[in-house]
């Protein structure tokens, strides 16, 4: 599975492009809705990472921001920023490298992620989410181990408990690196939304 990294900041793209040019070095922005927007960086540029980028974005918009990184289909990782300070972080496997240790999800508090709510937000599937129990079946690991397969479907749930329309949450789970590569097919599924080139990136189509 393919490794992402987004911001989701509750504020609109067209009031938040001006900040997202002027903190991102590269990368894409995209509307999520009417009153959200998403932040697509070029994490191969120094300092340009999700984690990196949240605490700037979230002073200078005075709104906070969700940064989320997925590796691989194995670890979702979730920071909550506002006012340029880390407020919540979250991990689903905050001990991958250590087989001895207690694999129970770090910072998993539902009420951490509520400003980043799109509509009425189902907290019974948050919390399962977050504590790594999916609620359906074909989300459970195949071998009978608790926890979710892969770590996209975990993301997945969190955003589709907080209200987010599926649209939204399959470009949430774009990356950089997959947009720039594939700009047919970016321009298909885009269907003539709104996609702001950051910093030194060019238009991908």
């Amino acid at each position: 599975m393919s490794t992402y990294g987004t911001i989701l900041i509750p504020v609109p793209l067209e009031q938040a492009a001006s900040v997202l040019r002027e903190v991102c070095a590269a990368g894409y922005a995209l509307p999520a809705g009417s009153s959200f927007c998403l932040v697509h960086p070029d994490r191969s540029v120094p300092g340009n990472g999700v984690f990196a980028l949240a605490g700037p974005l979230s002073a200078e918009l005075g709104a906070p921001v969700l940064a989320a990184f997925q590796y691989d289909g194995d670890r979702l990782e979730l920071e909550v920023w506002r006012h340029g300070r880390r407020a919540h972080r979250y991990d689903s496997w905050p001990v991958r490298d250590d087989e001895t240790a207690d694999d129970a999800p770090l910072g998993a508090d539902p009420a951490a992620f509520l400003d980043f709510a799109a509509g009425p937000v189902d907290g019974h599937r948050l919390a399962s989410a977050l504590a790594d129990t999916p609620i359906d079946v074909e989300d459970m690991d195949v071998d009978g181990d608790p926890g979710y397969v892969w770590a996209q479907a975990l993301h997945w749930d969190v955003l589709r408990a907080l209200g987010h329309p599926d649209q939204v949450i399959r470009r949430a789970q774009w990356d950089y690196f997959h947009m720039r590569g594939a700009p047919q097919a970016l321009a298909e599924v885009l269907d003539g939304t709104e996609l702001i080139p950051l910093g030194t990136t060019a238009r991908p189509f």
